[in-house]
């Protein structure tokens, strides 16, 4: 296999080593393991058949998010091969919030709920999951995140469970429910058409949980897309492909985070992520027709009330700033299932930790994100005493806490942010990362066909980000009569010019561009237009030439 150089010079900077080159470029990928090798799994397959066998009614418990969504429908249309008795449940991220709720445990149990398993959550449901036994229900939770020192009652497959010895760790709540699924097809007929379909379920819901894009991940994607290029088996995300205007056929992990994990989640944002179930489940035309109308307005939806909260919090930038560098915006007034989207924006804005509140009686719901070298779960964490509830990981968090208390944690961050800051003095310092320089000279149709080996990229494997430095840039011109987005041209030594564009800040790229030469971080794919193909620069970052 010919490599090209700038492709060894960027998995080389990944680690990634020759021994392990022929998996990590093969087109047809076999690093998977055992699923009997997750702690539990035998113990959870055999309850779980023994419910089908009693003819108990079986509830899958689910999240809101698209991790939880195809993680339920997974395991809804696999389970459902062996038994009609059999529902799921999904609690709204407005009135009930994430996890497992003894008030849901309630509803089950009315609705003659025997049997639930739990994906995507429920590992540190130690009181619900007691509950749910004291009712005479049985549980089997499977879940993907970080462990707490409260631990759910009977069952838990997870493979961050400290006894739990499977070699990987970052599969996704939709990979571990895979997981249940091919287990469950060791010991039951499961068609192996189905077991192929629930892989584009896996695909989607791991690349949409942001899991690392490494080891038993990238089998479950390489071999997911390979069956949507195929035809794409599942009625109701191929339609849903199709009215993102794009094609199953050449679809990516980048289309799938930016085009269709969105629509997927705007229902479960903005009230019912039962409707993402319904798609993924449907057989009827119709219904599937219906579902992605509802998805895709959904979606408009949410994109408005997350600009217009977005703007609320710039407006509120300076004020917060003036107080410390861990920032806290108040925005009241606005949709609770955006806030998280826009702390991430605002936090892009500012290169600043920043968690959005609203206010809903006494009480303040906050939604955090954080930048890198700052891990926010443990920042938050020391306060653990002062919240309602509480959770999250090292780059986001989620909590409720009483309103008297806002005030003191406010102060409490800033103080902490400004200690690391006398550690790390650059800690807050913007940063153009990039994976490599490259010439003007050296872009062309060979590069970008190239880096296509890389896919599917993600977290941990992420699109390579070039740098080219004294770059001279001609023919800019704005689009859609807005100072966001641009194209123009990079000039080669030689004279030609490669057809650039940039998305987001062009007001601010085009200061610089004037000003002279440029350095730009940028992405290198393929244009196709007419039937002619060739590379296209996707600038990320302009800024003057010698910068940094």
């Amino acid at each position: 296999m010919t490599i090209h150089p700038k492709i060894l010079e960027i998995i080389g900077s990944r680690g990634i080593v020759e021994e392990m080159m022929d998996e990590f470029f093969s087109s047809k990928p076999k690093l998977a393991y055992d699923p009997f090798l997750l702690a539990n799994m035998r113990e959870g397959v055999d309850s779980l058949l023994d419910a089908v066998d009693a003819g108990k009614r079986i509830v899958i418990y689910g999240d809101y998010d698209v991790d939880g969504i195809t993680s339920t429908a997974l395991l809804m249309k696999v389970i459902g091969t062996l038994t009609g008795n059999l529902t799921y449940y999904i609690p709204s991220r407005l009135d009930e919030g994430y996890g497992l709720h003894r008030e849901a445990i309630d509803r089950i149990h009315e609705d003659g709920g025997e049997f639930i398993v739990t994906v995507d959550c429920g590992s540190s449901s130690a009181e619900e999951t007691a509950y749910a036994h004291s009712l005479g229900i049985g549980t089997l939770v499977t879940d993907h995140h970080n462990m707490s020192e409260k631990k759910a009652e009977g069952i838990i497959i997870n493979p961050r469970l400290a006894e739990d010895g499977y070699p990987f760790k970052g599969l996704a709540g939709v990979g571990v429910a895979y997981k249940l699924a091919l287990a469950i097809s060791r010991e039951r007929k499961i068609p192996s058409s189905l077991m192929a379909e629930m892989l584009e379920f896996a695909t989607v819901g791991t690349i949409a949980d942001i899991m690392p894009m490494v080891d038993e991940n990238r089998t479950i994607v390489k071999c997911g897309l390979r069956s949507i290029h195929l035809g794409c088996r599942n009625k109701g995300l191929r339609e849903l492909i199709d009215r993102s205007a794009l094609d199953y056929k050449t679809l990516k992990a980048g289309d799938i985070s930016f085009g269709i994990a969105p629509k997927i989640n705007a229902s479960g944002r903005l009230g019912d992520a039962s409707l993402g179930v319904r798609l993924l489940l449907s057989d009827d035309e119709q219904e599937i027709r219906d579902c992605c109308n509802e998805l895709i307005e959904a979606n408009r939806e949410r994109r408005r009330l997350q600009d217009a909260a977005y703007d609320k919090g710039c407006d509120m930038l300076d004020d917060e700033l003036a107080k410390g560098d861990f920032v806290v915006v108040e925005i009241n007034d606005s949709h609770e299932g955006v806030l998280g989207i826009v702390a991430g924006r605002l936090r892009e804005k500012i290169n600043r930790p920043v968690v959005v509140i609203s206010r809903s009686g006494d009480t303040y719901k906050g939604t955090g994100r954080s930048i890198p070298g700052v891990d926010l779960y443990s920042m938050l964490d020391k306060y653990r005493d002062s919240f309602i509830s509480f959770g999250g990981h090292s780059a986001a968090c989620g909590f409720t806490i009483d309103a008297d208390s806002i005030g003191k944690l406010r102060k409490d961050l800033n103080r902490d942010i400004l200690a690391l800051e006398e550690e790390e003095p650059k800690l807050l310092d913007e940063k153009h990362l990039s994976d490599a320089g490259i010439g003007a000279d050296d872009i062309d149709l060979d590069l970008a066909e190239a880096l296509q080996m890389l896919e599917p990229c993600g977290k941990d494997n992420e699109v390579p980000v070039f740098v080219i430095r004294n770059a001279q840039v001609s023919g800019w011109r704005f689009l859609k009569d807005d100072d966001k987005m641009a194209r123009f041209s990079l000039v080669t030594s030689d004279g030609r010019y490669i057809d650039s564009v940039i998305f987001r800040n062009a007001a601010e790229a085009y200061e610089a561009v004037t000003s002279g030469k440029v350095d730009v971080f940028c992405n290198i794919e393929i244009n196709n237009w007419r039937d002619v193909r060739k590379a296209q620069v996707i600038a990320r970052e302009i800024v003057p030439a010698g910068t940094e």
